[in-house]
């Protein structure tokens, strides 16, 4: 091999070595914003699961505050 050989493998050697740490930059911040969008879809199911089971408790204590003053108010016996 001749030294301009190797001087041109050595160039493209260089070149694909800047691609792949670019590469590897743009997949850092593609896992960092995959990261942050996964935690706040977490986030906001997670909140979404709380409404959910505060409106379920708000309705389930409504029935039972109703029948419990319909069993006070005399029940069947009126």
């Amino acid at each position: 091999m001749s030294a301009e050989d190797l001087e041109r493998r050595l160039s493209k050697l260089e070149d694909s070595q800047d691609h792949l740490e670019q590469s590897i930059i743009q997949l850092n911040t593609t896992i960092a914003l995959l990261n942050q969008t996964v935690e706040t879809m977490s986030k906001n199911e997670e909140k979404r699961q709380q409404l959910r089971d505060r409106s379920v408790l708000f309705v389930i204590g409504g029935l039972i505050s109703s029948a419990m003053a319909w069993i006070i108010r005399g029940g069947l016996g009126q």
